[in-house]
């Protein structure tokens, strides 16, 4: 809407490596423009993959584009310049603009005053703008419509993403400041627990796990529980549990398992209902063999390591791909 680009026209995109770089690049593509773009040299490899080759390719390190652009658009320059850059590489961006040519400016910083720009390089319209406070909800909502509408065509495509989690915030921001990333980056923001879903409880019937499992249904309102341990219903205890619960409100179900056992912990969680998906998982399985360390042996070690350590990786490696709510362990030696 503020660049007007129409087919044939051209266009040069800073920094184009970067999520809304990429972006720019298909869209103006889409729209039937020529596209210049800049970005570190170090990404050059990246513009080649996007299809941008050398003649429409320049460094954003040093304003020498200009007079490669120029060239390479017979010395007319361009029709329309996306810009994040600051300083120097303004000047020579406006330089490189024809008559009726738009400047859309994106950055924060280095802002300049739209009648002088147009005193000072007749015929270019300099727009500064901010998508969030200038579009407002309705034009957004919109905006998100043509798109939806583009991606399930197949018109345009997704933008490569890394994602880091939520706790990881400031390691993103870092790796973003140091201009490595391509694409955009995602934070991850955990689900919540879903009362409707269902917990499986490794060592479901034991001490620990019953005391979890009522927890989880007085405080956090779980319906579904699956209930998992060596011996399953014949545990000790097991009916009074699952009646306990019931009486709470839960829906629960007891198997026997072996969580050192991967494959068994597999057909566990294939046991979930679909209509209430896994949503959390405690491993509070565990094998009491205490002793001295000097009394320890492989063996004895063996068996409690396997109950928790592999029964853990076990867990995490059949729910790697799972949106949990949680996942909780508890350790042998808390």
């Amino acid at each position: 809407e503020l660049a007007r680009v129409r087919p044939g026209e051209s266009v040069l995109v800073h920094a184009a490596t970067g999520g809304v770089g990429m972006a720019a690049v298909r869209i103006a593509r889409h729209l039937g423009a020529e596209v210049f773009a800049t970005a570190s040299p170090a990404k050059h490899g990246v513009l080649e993959e996007m299809g941008i080759d050398a003649e429409h390719r320049a460094s954003s390190r040093d304003v020498d584009f200009e007079d490669k652009i120029r060239r390479a658009t017979g010395g007319r320059g361009v029709d329309v310049v996306l810009n994040s850059l600051t300083g120097e590489f303004i000047e020579a961006s406006l330089r490189l603009l024809a008559d009726g040519g738009r400047f859309l400016e994106m950055g924060k910083t280095d802002l300049r005053d739209p009648e002088e720009v147009a005193e000072q390089y007749p015929g270019v319209t300099y727009h500064l703008y901010d998508l969030v406070t200038d579009a407002g909800p309705d034009r957004i909502g919109r905006m998100f419509e043509c798109l939806a509408e583009l991606f399930t065509s197949d018109r345009l495509k997704p933008l490569p993403v890394r994602s880091w989690p939520l706790d990881k915030a400031r390691e993103a921001f870092r790796f973003m400041s140091q201009a490595k990333h391509t694409g955009k980056l995602v934070l991850e923001i955990p689900p919540a627990l879903d009362p409707e879903g269902t917990v499986v409880i490794t060592g479901g019937t034991g001490a620990l796990g019953r005391l979890v499992a009522e927890h989880l249904v007085r405080e956090w309102g779980v319906r579904h529980l699956l209930l998992a341990g060596r011996r399953g219903p014949e545990a000790p205890g097991a009916a009074e549990l699952v009646e306990h619960l019931r009486g709470l409100g839960a829906v629960v179900s007891v198997v026997a398992v072996d969580v050192s056992d991967a494959q068994a912990v597999a057909e566990l969680v294939g046991k979930t209902d679909p209509a209430h998906p896994l949503t959390g998982v405690v491993h509070a399985a565990g094998v009491l063999d205490d002793a001295v360390v000097t009394a320890q042996t492989r063996e004895s070690l063996a068996r409690v390591w396997s109950a928790k350590a592999t029964a853990a990786a076990n867990l995490h490696e059949v729910t790697r791909d799972l949106r949990l709510g949680a996942f909780v362990v508890f350790s042998s030696a808390a």
